[in-house]
């Protein structure tokens, strides 16, 4: 995971600002405001089969986990807990308005994440899916990048989630 990267306000980094300051090549692509599956696999006018979706779930300790998938994939939450390392009993969906402590709003969850202690999980299945579109932080704006590039800036659990 990229260093704790922070603005001069001690906010957290935007995915966008972490990118940029890795080096990582990516492609940001502004849209009309999307949340959720129906919107990326209809407004967006990519192919279902390049979108991620990040997941963003909180134990009941608050520390943050993220997961992504392939857009039409659904989380087996015993997996995902597993893979985090806290029982499934802790693990509850973040709420919308917790997304802010990451530097991401809703419709906008990103794999990229400068927040400390923010557990990755991604599914096996993303690993060779090659040029993929995620959440840019912003609900807005997606973004374009090469999957390896993606996982060696994140180095995310890689497990199988999907249920």
């Amino acid at each position: 995971m990229p260093e704790r990267a922070e603005q001069a306000s001690g906010a957290v980094a935007s995915p966008e600002d972490v990118l940029r300051a890795s080096g990582v090549p990516f492609t940001p692509m502004d849209h009309v405001r999307i949340v959720g599956r129906h919107d990326a696999e209809t407004k967006l006018g990519l192919p279902t089969d390049t979108l991620l979706k990040t997941m963003v779930f909180r134990t009941t300790g608050g520390e943050f986990v993220l997961a992504v998938l392939p857009v039409t994939g659904r989380v087996n939450y015993g997996r995902l807990a597993r893979a985090a390392g806290v029982s499934r009993a802790q693990l509850r969906q973040a709420e919308p308005e917790e997304l802010g402590l990451l530097g991401m709003e809703p419709g906008g969850a990103s794999p990229v994440c400068a927040a400390p202690d923010v557990v990755v999980v991604f599914d096996a299945a993303v690993e060779g899916m090659g040029e993929v579109y995620c959440g840019s932080g912003r609900a807005d704006r997606t973004i374009r990048i090469d999957v390896r590039d993606l996982i060696g800036l994140v180095k995310p659990t890689l497990t199988v989630l999907s249920a």
